[in-house]
């Protein structure tokens, strides 16, 4: 670990701004939002997915935001092999920004996953046959990329995701002016953040809000620093549940069975069971000379996996998934497809029932 830089009064967030290549004020407030939420001492946490074609300083914006708050003399890391070693990293650090992740793998997201909401991992210590090792962290995740790393429902449902436009060869600036310039910058930064987090903790007990939505605690205290930011309200919620919709899409467009649902469910409700119905996707993939990719489910049970996993998007989409029984002693599991008729919320409680 490095040392924080001595908070400095009088500062202002913008001051963050020259220093990070967000192409919009959507991302910019998004952005804050995340550090300010570094600052919590609780979580759940959500992840930060930066994406972007090389030179969009995607490295650089997943450095210096940890230097706000968690400085270390090896701001960055690479993708870890295992579990063990995602959670010995949050262990000991507070942050942790994974660069340059070419595929995230079921595992890593989903170790992600447990990281951003709070989570434990045991495994036998070395040297030892009998005695056990737990480690349990909830922290904030930094990934950066190129393309498609947030493409499973659970860890989108969790993440910010920005994409990071290539900077023209005369923006750009040599990294020794750059950083001389942000540790100049950087004890006033840090003061208008801990301002915000001030004016949060002040606020944060008095507030509430007609709609919580996913990660609601950190909807809940960004939304308190607001007016500190020089925000309006609700700023937050507007530019996240945007945010969240854009990631859905991303997780439907990563999906190829995702077409054939939604063409089955305009043709009217279907239910049947799992084989069945991996055997009428199957048909409207080829009625649409859609052949089926390396990815599509080779069993029934991959397909209810992967739509389990898909449900909350395809909801958003106005397509209602729902599992269920047959009636009766030699009850099987069936899936029902059929649209949604009326909003996220309708849909999302008649799936809550159907359970």
């Amino acid at each position: 670990m490095m040392p924080l830089p001595h908070p400095v009064t009088g500062g202002n967030v913008d001051g963050l701004r020259p220093f990070l290549n967000v192409p919009s004020n959507d991302d910019w407030f998004l952005l804050v939002a995340w550090a300010l939420a570094m600052l919590r001492p609780t979580g759940p946490y959500p992840v930060l997915a930066l994406q972007g074609e090389q030179g969009s300083a995607k490295s650089t914006a997943a450095r210096l935001l940890r230097d706000l708050v968690d400085p270390n003399t090896t701001p960055l890391r690479s993708e870890p092999r295992d579990v063990r070693d995602v959670m010995i990293a949050a262990a000991n650090g507070w942050c942790l920004p994974f660069d340059n992740v070419s595929h995230l793998t079921g595992w890593l997201s989903d170790a992600i996953c447990r990281l951003s909401t709070g989570g434990g991992f045991s495994t036998r210590e070395l040297y030892s046959d009998d005695q056990e090792k737990l480690f349990e962290a909830t922290r904030p995740v930094i990934i950066n990329g190129i393309d498609g790393l947030v493409v499973r429902g659970d860890l989108a449902d969790r993440a910010i995701t920005l994409f990071l436009p290539t900077i023209p060869d005369g923006r750009r600036r040599a990294e020794a002016d750059f950083w001389k310039a942000f540790r100049a910058a950087r004890p006033r930064i840090f003061g208008a953040l801990l301002q915000a987090v001030a004016a949060a903790l002040n606020r944060l007990p008095k507030l509430s809000l007609d709609r919580l939505p996913r990660m609601a605690d950190f909807a809940l205290w960004v939304t308190a620093a607001e007016p500190a930011l020089g925000w309006e309200d609700g700023t937050l919620l507007c530019v996240y549940e945007t945010s969240r919709k854009a990631t859905s899409a991303l997780t439907l467009e990563a999906s190829p069975v995702v077409p054939a649902i939604q063409r089955l469910a305009e043709q009217g409700p279907w239910s049947g069971t799992a084989t069945g119905l991996l055997r009428e996707l199957t048909l409207h993939a080829d009625a649409e000379n859609e052949y089926p990719q390396r990815s599509w489910p080779k069993s029934p049970w991959a397909l209810s996996v992967q739509l389990r996993r898909l449900a909350l998007d395809l909801r958003a989409m106005g397509v209602d998934v729902l599992f269920g029984k047959t009636p009766g002693g030699g009850s099987k599991r069936t899936v029902t497809i059929k649209k949604c008729a009326g909003d996220r919320d309708a849909c999302d409680a008649r799936a809550a029932n159907s359970s």
